[in-house]
């Protein structure tokens, strides 16, 4: 019994044909009649009769359907499941701050990555993300804190995200050079996540500065929707704006929230299947910051390291 055999007798079962069975599956009919009497004689039954013209299952080969189908069913589940060893699909999880278009640009550049499949989904915050590739849920991470003391888990620093301030083009301060807490006075600040450890941070330095006013929005792209509608300031790493798409948007640098630690890390499990795709999709992520939008240069790496990029060097003990 082989899976040809099989089909062949699906085929049958379905068309109520040997005739149409040859046709389907690009076979002469005798060699449709074959395939089944082999089959029968390694049953020891005949799996269908003629009532006039028409060909219908015998009542042995009505109990075979199913068999027939689950068997066949393993069979393809079995090749995915090894195609599935062999060519990993890779859960990437994000820290959120990234704009649409820097997604859109890693996608676009690892895509041609052979036989990958690739799911990203933006994390609630660097704990969270680093709290999930510890259970399992992800193959690769992008955070701001380092895991550390943990051998399953190799972490790289990559570059800085600076946390700047967003302006509207028609509000007042932006066309102000240098911008001083003080500034901020009376102003209403756009936010998102607000109860995450970078907030935290921000917060601290905004104690003090009197009738500020506070809106928490869902995600960096309404925040920026916001800010261009002229309701308010933004504060967002740097990474979360593209200055070809969000041209309408001033970024300033503040040097009390600019001051705060905002270190990209890139943290991904051991395994020697996604071993080589992850080092393909981290370079991706420092070619873009070095030849696109950002012009941000890691500053552990030279223009030689880059281009010899070899995941494990750099790395954060861990």
């Amino acid at each position: 019994m082989d899976q040809t055999q099989l089909e062949t007798f699906m085929t049958i079962v379905e068309h109520k044909s040997y005739s149409k069975a040859a046709n389907i599956l690009n076979v002469t009919q005798p060699t449709v009649t074959a395939r089944i009497k082999n089959l029968e004689n390694e049953l020891v039954c005949h799996l269908f009769k003629r009532v006039g013209r028409d060909i219908i299952l015998s009542k042995e080969g009505e109990t075979f359907v199913e068999y027939a189908t689950s068997i066949l069913t393993y069979m393809n589940h079995s090749k995915e499941v090894t195609r599935s060893s062999q060519y990993p699909n890779i859960r990437v999880g994000f820290s959120p701050g990234y704009s649409y278009s820097f997604i859109i640009e890693l996608l676009t550049s690892i895509i041609s990555i052979d036989s990958l499949g690739i799911t990203i989904i933006e994390g609630y915050d660097s704990v969270s993300l680093n709290e999930q590739i510890l259970a399992g849920e992800f193959d690769l991470v992008f955070t701001r804190n380092v895991l550390s003391h943990k051998p399953e888990i190799i972490s790289e620093y990559l570059f800085d995200n600076k946390i700047i301030l967003v302006f509207g083009e028609n509000h007042p301060l932006a066309k102000q050079k240098v911008i001083a807490l003080d500034d901020l006075k009376g102003e209403t600040i756009i936010s998102y996540h607000r109860n995450t450890s970078l907030w935290t941070e921000i917060e601290q330095q905004l104690i003090g500065i009197p009738d500020i006013k506070r809106v928490e929005v869902g995600n960096n792209e309404m925040l920026k929707k916001v800010v261009e509608s002229g309701l308010g300031i933004g504060i967002t790493p740097f990474l979360g704006i593209d200055k070809k798409i969000d041209s309408r948007l001033i970024v300033k640098d503040i040097k009390e929230i600019g001051n705060i630690p905002n270190k990209v890390y890139v943290q991904y499990r051991k395994n020697s299947l996604i071993a080589e795709p992850v080092k393909k999709i981290i370079y991706s992520i420092i070619n873009h910051e070095l030849d696109s939008n950002h012009n941000i240069v890691p500053t552990h790496l030279t223009g030689a390291d880059i281009s010899k990029l070899n995941i494990g060097t750099n790395t954060v003990q861990s």
